[in-house]
């Protein structure tokens, strides 16, 4: 039974709830996200990597360093194309390139006017211990703590196998 139309207003109140109730629920849900996706900025703050040699600790305390060694994760790569992605001017980059290739970390070789750089073995290696002691995002912390407790990620301390000579 209807009296004075307040059975259509509770309707429609209800409504209204439940409409609100669903988007603060998409609301949180992307708040979420993005503080899970929202990249790290380390600034000044140095980490010891135990596992590493002091040679490769050191290095890594460099932010744009760090950057370097990330762009050329997927491919290898010629200083400009660096530069313009870690936001640096090239001579800057240059010379910290210079400074991972004297460590190993990257390599270099040439190919027309171009020098071309790409990460070594040691480099891989230092990658990896950048991606749990400097994660870019809390979401690769969280990941990177699970694999390590489910004993799926264990970061080794680094050593060259030197050839034997007979």
């Amino acid at each position: 039974m209807e009296i004075f139309g307040l059975t259509i207003a509770t309707e429609l109140l209800e409504l209204a709830i439940k409409l609100a109730f669903y988007i603060l629920a998409v609301v949180l849900i992307l708040a979420f996200y993005r503080s899970l996706t929202k990249k790290k900025d380390y600034g000044q703050m140095i980490h010891e990597i135990k596992e590493a040699p002091l040679e490769i600790s050191n290095l890594l305390k460099d932010v744009t360093k760090r950057r370097i060694l990330r762009t050329l994760h997927k491919e290898r790569k010629y200083v400009s194309a660096i530069s313009k992605e870690i936001g640096e001017n090239a001579p800057r980059t240059r010379y910290h390139l210079n400074q991972l290739e004297k460590s190993r970390l990257v390599a270099s070789f040439k190919l027309a006017r171009e020098v071309y750089y790409t990460l070594t073995k040691r480099g891989e290696w230092s990658l990896n211990a950048m991606n749990y002691y400097y994660p870019i995002t809390t979401l690769q912390w969280i990941l990177t703590r699970l694999n390590k407790s489910m004993g799926a990620f264990r970061l080794r301390r680094f050593s060259e196998k030197k050839k034997v000579e007979s």
